[in-house]
C-alpha cells in the first residue's frame, strides 16, 4: 500500500514538472516571437522614416536652409522629427507634428496603457524625436 502511495506521489511530481517545463518552453518561444515581431516593426518603421526623409529632402531642399541657430550656437532643425500620439478607434495612431499627416497606425490599444498615458494620448501627446517614439513603441507594443 505504501509503495502505491509513493509511486502515485512520484508520478504527480513528474507530471507537474513536465507541465511546468512545457509551459516554460511555450512562454519562452512566445517571447522570442514577440521580440522578433517588435524588431521587424521597428525596422519597418525605421525604413519608412528614412524613405520619407529622402522624399522630403528631394521634394523640398529649401527646408534644410530653414534650420535656425539658437543663442548658444546649436542648430535647431525643423520640427520634422516630432510627432503626436492620438487615440483613434481605441488604438494609438501617430501623426507628424502638424497633426494632419499620418505617420503610422499602431496595434497598441489605449486600454492597455497606464491611465496617465491614456489621458495624455486622448489629449494628443507630443513626442519629441524618433528615439522617444521608438522607446514608446518598444515599451508598449505587444
Amino acid at each position: 500500500m505504501a509503495k502505491k502511495i509513493l509511486a502515485g506521489c512520484l508520478a504527480a511530481v513528474v507530471l507537474t514538472s513536465l507541465a511546468w517545463y512545457a509551459g516554460f518552453l511555450h512562454s519562452d518561444r512566445q517571447a522570442e516571437r514577440e521580440q522578433s515581431e517588435l524588431w521587424q516593426e521597428l525596422q519597418s518603421l525605421s525604413e519608412r522614416v528614412a524613405l520619407q526623409e529622402e522624399r522630403k529632402s528631394a521634394e523640398q531642399p529649401e527646408e534644410k536652409a530653414a534650420a535656425s541657430v539658437d543663442p548658444d550656437g546649436v542648430v535647431n532643425e525643423q520640427e520634422s522629427h516630432e510627432y503626436y500620439l492620438v487615440e483613434e478607434d481605441g488604438r494609438v495612431t501617430i501623426y507628424r507634428i502638424d497633426g494632419t499627416t499620418l505617420f503610422e497606425y499602431t496595434g497598441i490599444t489605449v486600454d492597455s496603457l497606464p491611465e496617465t498615458l491614456q489621458t495624455e494620448i486622448s489629449q494628443g501627446k507630443r513626442v519629441s524625436g524618433e528615439k522617444e517614439l521608438y522607446d514608446f513603441l518598444e515599451n508598449y507594443s505587444s
